[in-house]
């Protein structure tokens, strides 16, 4: 009996960051109780990947407390400003998010990077599924006592895309 074996091929990353990456997002010196919103990432039209990696690393401006963290959600929408079609009435456009509620409820949580003991400089990573064209990013510090840091380098975020590859039978 032939079988196919299923693999996993990465395919291209998309980095959001403050300068040099492909999609604009600043998160630097994010207070506490507060977020930033990406700019939109338009994946283009026809057959994409649904299944992506997404990586953060970010950094606190100070020792955090163990636990805190930055919660990670997924806007999307299907016109490239998202505000009359996007999740949660979010706009894209890299754009500080003062109140986490009531856009949270319509954005989908994909996942948060958390502090060590006596770490503020962190990283994290997970998979989602990604279906609509227009995409960005909302990260929200949840820290209780220290905003994010202030050096652009320290907060980037990747999707990096991850397709089947089936193999041929043998």
């Amino acid at each position: 009996m032939a079988t196919n074996k299923i693999y996993v091929t990465p395919g291209t990353t998309i980095t959001f960051r403050a300068s040099g990456g492909d999609v604009l997002w600043t998160p630097t010196s994010v207070a506490t109780a507060a977020g930033r919103i990406s700019d939109v990432w338009d994946r283009g039209s026809g057959s994409k990947p649904a299944r992506y990696l997404w990586r953060i690393m970010t950094k606190w401006a100070a020792t955090p407390t163990s636990g805190d963290n930055m919660r990670l959600y997924l806007v999307t929408s299907s016109n490239s400003t998202g505000a009359d079609q996007g999740d949660g009435g979010v706009t894209f456009g890299d754009a500080a998010v003062s109140n986490e509620n009531p856009y949270v409820y319509d954005c989908r949580f994909i996942g948060c990077v958390m502090t060590q003991a006596a770490s503020y400089s962190v990283s994290a990573s997970g998979i989602c599924e990604i279906f609509s064209r227009y995409v960005a990013i909302m990260g929200w510090n949840s820290s209780n006592a220290v905003a994010l840091s202030s050096t652009a380098d320290d907060h980037i975020f990747t999707f990096t895309e991850i397709p089947d590859d089936i193999q041929a039978a043998a």
